[in-house]
């Protein structure tokens, strides 16, 4: 079965070390910019299924402004395969074991590019990275081989409405 799978970074978070990792949240201005990302989201992705986030705060933050793009309609549910220490083949069994065929996936950097580089066998020489509210877009075939469509940096999403 085909596959689309945006893989989102979480918003503009209080900086490290001003609060515990696993509580850190969004700012006010990444709290704003969440809400006009996920409005594009809906535009561009409208069939999405359904929003998988890391159990961390700012992660859940972002999800639940994608969510309420959508009107609710879909659930926020966390996975431990999307924490920053997760492994990209820890995301691939997510991925194939989601029975929805559209997801946005929420996460943190590096682990979005290292898991987008796996899965599409592209390489990096360290100039890819997602900007805070950036997405990847891959595109799974019947066999489980992604392709990366698109890669869109935040003011790009944000611009779309």
């Amino acid at each position: 079965m085909e596959k689309y799978v945006v893989l989102l970074r979480h918003g503009i978070a209080h900086p490290r070390g001003s609060q515990p990792d696993e509580t850190r949240e969004l700012t006010e201005e990444g709290h704003k910019r969440m809400k006009e990302i996920g409005r594009a989201l809906n535009l561009v992705f409208p069939k999405t299924e359904v929003v998988i986030s890391s159990p961390l705060r700012r992660c859940k933050q972002t999800a639940e402004w994608v969510v309420k793009a959508f009107h609710g309609e879909i659930v926020v549910t966390t996975s431990p395969a999307l924490r920053p220490e997760a492994l990209p083949r820890d995301l691939k069994v997510l991925i194939d074991e989601t029975p929805a065929r559209r997801m946005i996936l929420v996460g943190h950097e590096p682990s979005l590019t290292e898991t987008m580089l796996h899965l599409t066998r592209m390489h990096n020489d360290g100039e890819v990275e997602l900007k805070k509210g950036g997405c990847y877009g891959l595109r799974f075939d019947e066999n489980g081989e992604a392709k990366l469509e698109l890669m869109l940096p935040p003011r790009v999403l944000r611009a779309t409405q």
